[in-house]
Formats: C-alpha cells, sequence, structure tokens
C-alpha cells in the first residue's frame, strides 16, 4: 500500500541544467498529489489550483561548473541573488532583540528575520552573541580534509518555530574535502532543505550557493597551503515540490496561458538553450550586480559601505574570471 506515502528520488547529473530538467521530469511523474498552505481559493473557498506534485528528492551534481552552467528558466535577479547568499543583504536582518519582540507581530518588506549568509556566517545567539558556523568549518577542513564535522547550520529553535512565514528553507551545509587522484583537495558540498520550489527555485538556489561553494574552495586552499578546487554539490529536500498553480507551465492545463515546460523542451533542447557561465555574467549576472549597486538601489535597500564594498569586490572578480570554471 502506497497511500499517504511520500516518495523519495534519487537524480544524479553532470551539470545543473541537466540535473534541473530530470529533477523536473522526475517529480512531475512521480510526485505526490498534496496540498499547500499557498494553494488559492475562491470566494466560496473552493481550492482554484490543483494539488501540488511533492517528493523528497537527493540530486548529485557532479560537476556544478560544468558548461553550460545557467538552466534558462528563472525567476528572480540572478546577479542580485548571487550577492544575497555571498552576503549582500545581511544589513537587513532584524537584531535579535527586536525579532524576540515582534514574533507576534508582521515584519515590513524592508525587515527580514534573516538570510541564509547570515545564518552561516553570523550564526545569532539569544545572548547576542553570533558564530561565523562557516569560517570554522572551513578551519575545520583546511585541518582534518577527510573530516565528516565540517557542518554548519541556519536554524535558531528558539525563534524560527515562532515565525508566521519565511521559515528557512535552506537548514544545513556540510563540506567533505576528499583528495583526487593528484592529491589535491576536492571540496564537494551537501546541503539540506526543509521545502523547496523545484520549478521557479531550485536552479537559482543552486547557482548561488555554488558560487558560495566557490569562495569557499579558495578559503580552503587559503587555509590549507594546498590546491582546491570545486568538487560535486548535492542538495537533499525533504519537500520538493511543483505547485499546482504552475501547472499551466509546466506541463498541465496550457489553456491557463502559460507555455508548457515539457511542451518547449526535452533534456537535448533544455540543454542547448542554457547559458554558458561566460554568456550568463555578460548578459545577466554583470549587468545586474551594476544596477544593484547604482544610487538608486543603493538607497532602495541602504546598502552600508561593507555591502557596497562586497559588491565591487563581486564585480571585480567577475570580471577577471575567478569564479568561471
Amino acid at each position: 500500500m502506497d497511500e499517504g506515502r511520500i516518495p523519495s528520488l534519487h537524480v544524479v547529473a553532470d551539470s545543473i541544467p541537466q540535473a534541473y530538467f530530470r529533477a523536473m521530469t522526475a517529480v512531475w511523474k512521480n510526485g505526490l498529489a498534496i496540498r499547500t498552505e499557498y494553494d488559492r481559493k475562491d470566494e466560496q473557498g473552493k481550492y482554484i489550483d490543483p494539488p501540488s506534485r511533492d517528493a523528497r528528492v537527493l540530486i548529485e551534481i557532479k560537476d556544478p561548473c560544468a558548461e553550460p552552467r545557467y538552466p534558462p528558466v528563472s525567476f528572480c535577479e540572478i546577479g542580485a541573488y548571487i550577492a544575497e547568499i555571498l552576503g549582500i543583504k545581511d544589513h537587513l536582518v532584524v537584531p535579535m532583540e527586536q525579532l524576540k519582540e515582534s514574533l507576534n507581530g508582521e515584519l515590513s518588506a524592508k525587515e527580514w528575520p534573516y538570510t541564509y549568509h547570515q545564518r552561516l556566517f553570523s550564526h545569532p545567539g539569544l545572548d547576542g552573541r553570533v558564530v561565523n558556523q562557516m569560517a570554522l568549518a572551513v578551519e575545520r577542513v583546511a585541518r582534518t580534509p577527510y573530516t565528516r564535522r565540517a557542518v554548519a547550520t541556519t536554524s535558531v529553535p528558539s525563534l524560527d518555530p515562532y515565525l508566521k512565514e519565511d521559515v528557512p528553507c535552506l537548514r544545513e551545509v556540510q563540506l567533505r574535502c576528499p583528495e583526487d587522484e593528484h592529491g589535491n583537495l576536492c571540496l564537494n558540498l551537501n546541503t539540506m532543505w526543509r521545502s523547496r520550489d523545484l520549478y521557479k527555485a531550485w536552479p537559482d538556489n543552486v547557482i548561488g550557493i555554488t558560487f558560495l561553494q566557490s569562495r569557499l574552495a579558495r578559503e580552503v586552499a587559503e587555509k590549507s597551503g594546498r590546491p582546491t578546487r570545486v568538487g560535486s554539490y548535492a542538495d537533499y529536500s525533504s519537500s520538493l515540490h511543483i505547485y499546482g498553480q504552475d501547472f499551466g507551465a509546466v506541463g498541465g492545463d496550457s489553456a491557463r496561458g502559460l507555455q508548457s515546460f515539457f511542451d518547449t523542451f526535452d533534456e537535448e533542447s533544455f540543454l542547448a538553450r542554457s547559458l554558458t557561465s561566460e554568456q550568463a555574467c555578460d548578459m545577466l549576472v554583470l549587468p545586474q550586480l551594476k544596477q544593484l549597486l547604482s544610487e538608486e538601489r543603493v538607497r532602495q535597500w541602504r546598502f552600508p559601505p561593507e555591502a557596497i564594498a562586497l559588491g565591487r569586490q563581486l564585480i571585480a572578480d567577475l570580471d577577471s574570471g575567478a569564479y568561471l570554471p
């Protein structure tokens, strides 16, 4: 009897775009039909959207730097999102004391309970102290490359269960650093996720997180004094889902006015339409980063000097090819 069972799926791919297409196929064909807290209803309280497709999914990308690297589907300003993953919006996080006072209230759009980078690099305690978990993980890996203890969490159990919305989806990051056949270090990255919108969030998440993986590999190399390259990337999602409201765009009722994902692509055409790192940087990432640092956007986001410096350094690194495979 499989009734009430959430399926467990495993996807292995050579690149980010291939992993995305294979995961979409796997969840679309094999995911459980189940309601979400975001399904829309009409005035009579009847559901407008069909149930989502949902599964537990482990995805391994053998080489997250493989080209083409950027899927042709994105739902964010990827340049701005990469900068966010690397810490440019950490200043927007509400201090812990204020968060504790407003748990039963509403935060404004410019008041964030966390960013992933903040939780990993400045993990907050109730006593006001912070822990740079990623610095400790890098030091541990540099000292003992085969360790299994280089782990960082985004969870704050005294806070997260009380948040009305925006409970962190990313829960844990683990660094694994075996040697390759030449005796050099190879930084593999594992991530664990509470919940994930496969269609609209997964590819942008992975592009951003693997930028972080690249930066961490350089830090391990500096700390260990040994050549270190980016290795495989894997993520496990307890709930990897395609929302019912997106079925028209994915493969369901195309009469809703959205073009079907699977009508448009097979795996070969999806890879052919994907962008290389150089193409994406020239067309999307660098222009969006420069726009993010424009006077108007700096005022909008209230960027402090250290955030502006981070953005400028990211632009310089991209211009120099530091983040290209």
